[in-house]
């Protein structure tokens, strides 16, 4: 595997802290077989070549079979298992509409377990299985590099694409690009409301996802944040008392904890509180976990920020956004009682994008005609559900909602009723300048 600084994105550094707890080093073990996931039976095909005639494979005239792949076995098992049920979800959602022109949808999944061999010998046998790749997420994406450039008309639509050097590849797509940098619009809103604060900023970022931490860390520098306290925190740590001492001594008044996954935000805010430090803002996007209540217990959470490039999925959006009702309802009735995830949410989105491309392709589309029609995709929300992103050109979204605590439970801050806060611009920093 790739160094994990190079192949993590900000916002998915949870995963890549519980790969490091438990021990998932860069050199997993070899799996000789694959174990497709058990999803319901109407989005799910059974034999991988069933049914497939004429020369695109995935194809017939009352079919059109999709192929996902995500990492649910290993390490860590059921790491993205949301990305899967977030496909099933869709299937079955978009089949209840009539399906894609007419075709019903047939998921083909496979579990990579956290392995490049085998994630490199499923999307080798998908490009003869299926029409497309939808809803993909894996850590091991950079593994299948060459097979995709290699196979220019073979479309490989990611749930997100986490190696940002695959950006570059015409078939690699995604429905929410991130280009190397960041967006300045969370960093705009706390320099309107903490204007004096920002010049007494510290950082903790994960060394997991160093890279991250350069993106969002120059994005708020551009901004007028300084930093007067900064560290690199290992995966096991849990203790950052000294460096609650050192930043109340500096008089510090925005911390941003970039990249670091839940259980480190958690584990900041109840030593903060218990050590009288309370700054103006905790800044920690990845804070916005169902499971944060319950690890922070009473401590106070009211200076908690995240500026989130996301609707406020866990259901607080949900009375507002006709489309996220439409997803959870569909997650509910495939998969009763699962985990909502933005692993989920962007395998709904994915399959969207696809959906959406496919619509002007006839009755006869190929997988080129089918990449070319993502190219021609721009200003894609999935329907509603997310903010205004664009695949086509595959440039970063700057649209945003800041959340908040009040309570015990997550608010809206930022727009306070719906949609979200669009003022900033997309800081674009070159790879080779983040150690790419």
């Amino acid at each position: 595997m790739r160094s994990m600084n190079q192949k993590r994105r900000g916002r998915w550094v949870a995963a890549a802290a519980l790969l490091a707890l438990l021990g998932a080093a860069c050199s997993s073990t070899t799996k000789n077989s694959v174990s497709n996931a058990t999803v319901p039976p109407a989005t799910t095909s059974g034999s991988t070549n069933q049914g497939n005639s004429g020369p695109t494979p995935g194809i017939t005239s009352s079919t059109i079979t999709i192929g996902q792949i995500a990492t649910v076995t290993g390490p860590v098992p059921g790491l993205f298992q949301g990305a899967f049920n977030g496909l099933d979800a869709w299937a079955a959602y978009v089949n209840s509409t009539g399906g894609i022109g007419g075709r019903t949808v047939k998921v083909v999944q496979k579990d990579d377990a956290l392995d490049c061999n085998t994630y490199t010998n499923d999307l080798n046998s998908l490009n003869s299985q299926v029409f497309s790749v939808v809803g993909t997420f894996t850590i091991e994406d950079t593994c299948g590099k060459t097979l995709l450039t290699s196979n220019p008309t073979f479309p490989d639509i990611q749930g997100y694409l986490l190696d940002p050097h695959l950006i570059s590849l015409p078939n690699a797509l995604t429905p929410t690009p991130q280009p190397p940098g960041y967006f300045t619009t969370g960093a705009i809103w706390l320099k309107q409301k903490f204007p004096q604060a920002i010049a007494h900023s510290a950082d903790l970022y994960s060394t997991l996802a160093k890279l991250s931490y350069e993106e969002i860390s120059d994005t708020y520098k551009s901004q007028g944040f300084q930093y007067v306290y900064t560290r690199g925190t290992g995966p096991l740590e849990t203790n950052f008392t000294s460096d609650i001492l050192r930043m109340k001594s500096l008089g510090v008044r925005v911390v941003t904890l970039e990249a670091q996954q839940v259980g480190a935000i958690a584990a900041f805010i109840q030593q903060a509180d218990q050590q009288g430090f309370h700054p103006d803002a905790i800044v920690a996007a990845q804070a916005y976990d169902s499971a944060l209540f319950k690890a922070i217990g009473s401590s106070d959470a009211s200076n908690l920020y995240m500026p989130l490039g996301y609707p406020l999925y866990l259901g607080q959006d949900r009375a507002t956004n006709p489309a996220l009702a439409t997803f959870l309802t569909w997650l509910n009735r495939v998969h009763p009682g699962a985990n909502v995830d933005l692993y989920t949410v962007e395998a709904w989105a994915a399959g969207q994008l696809f959906a959406e491309a496919m619509k002007s392709l006839g009755s006869n589309p190929s997988r080129a005609d089918l990449i070319n029609a993502v190219h021609q995709v721009h200003g894609f929300t999935a329907d509603g559900l997310l903010p205004a992103s664009d695949p086509g050109r595959k440039l970063g979204s700057v649209c945003i909602v800041v959340a908040g605590v009040k309570g015990h439970d997550f608010a809206r801050l930022n727009p306070a009723d719906k949609g979200y806060e669009c003022n900033g611009s997309y800081n674009n920093i070159p790879l080779a300048q983040l150690g790419g």
